[in-house]
């Protein structure tokens, strides 16, 4: 009888377990394989990175989006910026695609601790060629910060020039 109570407690706490360990998402540590060799090129992030709408891209290549956050523990201990938990949308066309996460190590001796990636790789054939697609990315920000009091998910803002993080722009896409 004892040994039957025991089960069942044993497996109704396996059963627990597994659920909520369901629930926390999956990071990586370090940079996923596949992403190590990808060219800086091919990131569709690249035509806001140089402010180009003339930025082509390549429908027959392997193309992705990857961007990344930090922040020093400088701007952290003055609450400069955010606390983890952070994360960034992106939309084609206004369809959120989603991005999944890695996170690495930075340089401590510049007081960055860890710096998290978001990217989707999007591969060659996703986008036609002369096809017309709107990329707009958003960063999402949770803890207070600057002295907002605010915890929840929102846009971030930087509450100096009221500035928010949001970008949209038309990708080039050819043959």
């Amino acid at each position: 009888m004892n040994k039957a109570k025991f089960l069942k407690k044993s497996i109704l706490f396996a059963i627990i377990g597994i659920m909520a360990f369901s629930l926390i998402p999956a990071v990586s540590a370090g940079v996923p394989g596949h992403m190590k060799e990808r060219p800086w090129y091919n990131n569709l992030l690249m035509a806001w990175w140089f402010n180009d709408p003339g930025f082509e891209f390549s429908a027959s290549e392997d193309l992705y989006f990857r961007i990344g956050w930090f922040s020093t523990e400088e701007e952290i201990e003055n609450d400069l910026a955010p606390k983890h938990p952070w994360k960034f949308k992106l939309f084609i066309n206004d369809e959120e695609i989603d991005l999944d996460r890695y996170g690495v190590w930075a340089n401590r001796s510049l007081g960055i601790t860890k710096v998290s990636y978001f990217y989707h790789v999007f591969g060659p054939g996703y986008f036609e060629v002369e096809g017309e697609y709107l990329l707009r990315f958003e960063f999402w920000v949770r803890r207070p910060y600057q002295g907002d009091g605010k915890n929840y998910w929102r846009i971030f803002v930087d509450y100096s020039t009221g500035w928010e993080f949001i970008a949209e722009y038309n990708l080039n896409i050819i043959a």
